[in-house]
């Protein structure tokens, strides 16, 4: 099956709980791939890196981020996301960047971040967290909190 053609079958906007996040494992795609993604489903894409970076370099006064200390701050940037987007979906990339992030802190609050993330409600519109497929592996444990809400590319 193409990519096209899978991206097509996808049905990001068929969900059945439009104010929670999803998770969509994938390898690499293509820049035109995203593209079909984004112009498929009239999704927003976001990315998570960027985002961070605009909202540390006008809020901070540190020079560090020390984003294992304010879990809590990304979840709410994550739900701002969702708050400012223009678009029906929002598809978010480079979140794998926290993921590994907190994976590397000493008494990491990755699996506290990951059990929150599933746990978020009322979204302004549902996001698709686009994740390397590595993820899927090192979260399989996991993957309960998630119930339906993850596909594969």
């Amino acid at each position: 099956m193409s990519t096209i053609d899978a991206i097509n079958q996808l049905a990001l906007d068929k969900v059945e709980l439009r104010d929670r996040p999803y998770l969509l494992y994938t390898d690499t795609l293509s820049k035109t791939a995203l593209n079909q993604l984004v112009f498929r489903y009239t999704a927003e894409r976001v990315s998570y890196r960027e985002d961070l970076i605009k909202r540390h370099t006008s809020t901070s006064k540190s020079g560090y981020l020390n984003l294992q200390l304010h879990s809590n701050r990304e979840l709410d940037a994550i739900k701002q996301i969702c708050q400012n987007a223009t678009k029906p979906i929002v598809l978010l990339e480079d979140l794998d960047i926290l993921l590994a992030y907190l994976a590397t802190r000493p008494n990491s609050p990755l699996q506290l971040f990951w059990r929150n993330l599933a746990a978020t409600r009322q979204l302004a519109c549902p996001i698709w967290i686009l994740l390397p497929k590595t993820w899927a592996t090192e979260m399989s444990g996991k993957e309960g909190l998630w119930d339906i809400r993850v596909k594969f590319l």
